[in-house]
């Protein structure tokens, strides 16, 4: 650790040290006031805070390899439905009796600290340490989440709980900035009104490794696999190196809606217009459905106002919550093809998104719907949450074939991010950027009746290609036939993503990050560039940098990074020139350029 680290490890340690104190002082003054009642009360609430802290802090290090941060109690208090399921499965006998063996430890420790605690200047101690902790209380309350790896377990929880409770009191989103309302671009109509229908089917956190599509052994996909190999009324382009700008729905769903990379200025994602926007200028009508909430990091706000006609969402749809903070996704099924069937009937085309829910952690499906069986197996939770959205996949289809939508519909199937499932040691997406979190599924269906307006062969030629969620809008904006507009090419000409209709170059970059204004989490960055995945871990301690090649290693096992020689680690960095946000992530984590 450098000075200013080894100062805050100090200063958690004498907080701790104070904090103590103060209870051993106040359970003694109880002890022997003959207040017995709230001497046990107050004794059992400070051992089962203790308890849980050496419990939690240590036992989520040994699970993730990092302590538990801001955002780790920000998410048990935005999403005590989740927190509750992954501390039901810690929940063994096993666990049980080694919590239970702790508490008695500690229970018999604190009656034998109390008893030998000498009350001298009782006024003056209680003053002082009181003094000393709300002083240090305050300072970590401003200081804790720039240095969060490195205070000792009780400092580091109270730090955090109290940083949470005091954003739920005031309002205040310090620690995660979350979206902001948008400046709503203006854009002029086109004189040509597109004759097409354009859906974006988005899945959350769905992994390319999962999905027999892509050569996972189990039959996860078994609609897409025959859909994707024998579709007669159109074509279907595989992508087969797509990946997230990030592993954050915070950071991925704009940055999929705007073609805005994470490594660009945020102001870019809240004045560039959005998938919808270019729908409007394209003169079709424009919808987004999604079994999500929208209250979470403010997205009903920074969707407010662009330009969707049609906005269904789990608060406006009034259901309750089925899988994370989502709904039932055959109630969202379900509306989208009420939706449609009304523009149908109105002889509308549209641009829309169904935004589905599935795939994210707990994994939550209707029991009737469970394919492989849950047990020991680790994989079967997951893999059945992606048989399940082939199914609704299936249904969206038939609806389409049903309705004759399909012969004029592009229809573009792709996921937000991806999920690990401790491959390196870790459940989830937000703390990793490894590649099970990044790589994703990216499929293009193009009806016949479209091909002489989109370049099949241009779309099959960069199938092999590294691709990017942040490529898509770039892409529907050359196959609405808008992109000479004078203010749509201005936003074009500044966007990281690329169109998939272009020749692409072989050796571009994709950057991954789940850090910039919008998201603080602490993890780092990531490019991908050939065959190579560079990372910089901000979420490690200390900070570190890895390397993999995804052909060779495409499970990320083997670090090539320590045995890289200084000047092959200075080429490596260079690609990160003229990126401002690396730097400052950089100068974040203390490694020299």
């Amino acid at each position: 650790m450098e000075g200013l680290q080894w100062t805050y490890y100090f200063l958690s340690f004498l907080y701790s040290v104070l904090l103590y104190s103060l209870i051993l002082f106040t359970l003694s003054f109880l002890s022997k006031t003959s207040k017995k009642k709230s001497y046990l009360i107050l004794l059992c609430s400070v051992i089962f805070f203790y308890s849980i802290c050496l419990v939690g802090s240590y036992g989520y290090f040994s699970y993730s390899g990092i302590m538990p941060n801001f955002f780790v109690f920000s998410y048990i208090f935005q999403e005590p439905f989740n927190s509750w399921t992954i501390f039901q499965g810690g929940l063994t006998i096993w666990s049980l009796i080694g919590f239970a063996a702790l508490y008695g430890f500690l229970f018999f420790s604190f009656k034998v600290a109390v008893s030998t605690v000498k009350l001298r200047y009782t006024k003056s101690v209680y003053t002082l340490l009181s003094v000393a902790i709300l002083f240090l209380t305050a300072f970590f309350h401003n200081n804790t989440r720039f240095n969060d790896q490195i205070y000792v377990a009780d400092t580091n929880s109270i730090s955090f709980i109290n940083r949470n409770l005091y954003n739920l009191a005031t309002g205040d989103r310090l620690g995660s900035a979350g979206l902001q309302s948008r400046n709503k671009p203006i854009l002029s109509l086109s004189l040509h009104p597109a004759k097409m229908n354009v859906l974006i089917i988005l899945s959350e956190s769905l992994r390319k490794q999962s999905m027999g599509l892509y050569g996972y052994e189990r039959d996860t996909t078994p609609f897409l696999k025959r859909w994707s190999q024998n579709s007669q009324d159109g074509s279907v382009v595989v992508f087969k190196n797509a990946f997230s700008n990030s592993s954050s729905t915070l950071i991925s769903v704009p940055s999929l809606l705007s073609g805005v990379s994470p490594i660009q200025p945020v102001s870019m994602t809240h004045s560039s217009p959005l998938f919808w926007e270019y729908g409007k200028v394209a003169g079709l009508s424009t919808f987004y459905i999604s079994s999500h909430s929208f209250r979470w990091n403010n997205f009903s706000g920074f969707f407010k106002n662009a330009g969707i006609d049609f906005l269904w969402n789990k608060e406006i749809s009034g259901l309750s919550v089925f899988n994370d903070i989502g709904i039932d996704d055959r109630k969202t099924v379900q509306e989208f093809q009420t939706h449609v069937n009304r523009l149908k009937q109105k002889g509308e085309n549209f641009a829309g998104v169904l935004h589905l829910n599935t795939n994210h952690f707990p994994y939550i499906i209707p029991e009737e719907y469970v394919y492989f069986p849950i047990g020991k197996d680790t994989f079967a939770p997951y893999d059945n949450s992606v048989r399940y959205l082939d199914h609704l996949l299936e249904e969206v289809f038939s609806f389409f074939n049903r309705e004759n939508l399909l012969q004029n519909t592009l229809v573009i199937f792709t996921s937000d991010h991806g999920e690990g499932i401790f491959e390196h040691d870790y459940i989830g997406h937000i703390e990793s950027n490894h590649i099970e979190t990044v790589a994703i599924p990216m499929l293009f269906y193009v009806p016949n009746s479209l091909k002489k307006k989109i370049s099949l062969e241009r779309l099959k030629n960069n199938s092999d290609e590294n691709v990017s969620n942040a490529d898509l809008i770039p892409t529907l904006v050359n196959i609405l036939g808008v992109e000479n507009q004078p203010e749509i090419r201005g936003f074009l000409s500044k966007l990281e993503g690329r169109s998939l209709l272009s020749n692409l170059p072989k050796d571009r970059r994709i950057f991954i990050s789940n850090n910039n204004e919008t998201s603080l989490y602490r993890v780092g960055m990531s490019y991908i560039k050939g065959n190579k995945h560079y990372m910089l871990r901000l979420n490690s301690f200390p900070p570190d940098e890895e390397m993999f090649d995804i052909k060779a290693d495409p499970k990320e096992k083997k670090n090539l990074w320590p045995a890289f020689d200084l000047e092959t680690k200075k080429e490596v960095r260079k690609e990160l020139d003229g990126c401002s946000l690396c730097r400052d992530l950089y100068s974040a984590s203390g490694i020299k350029l």
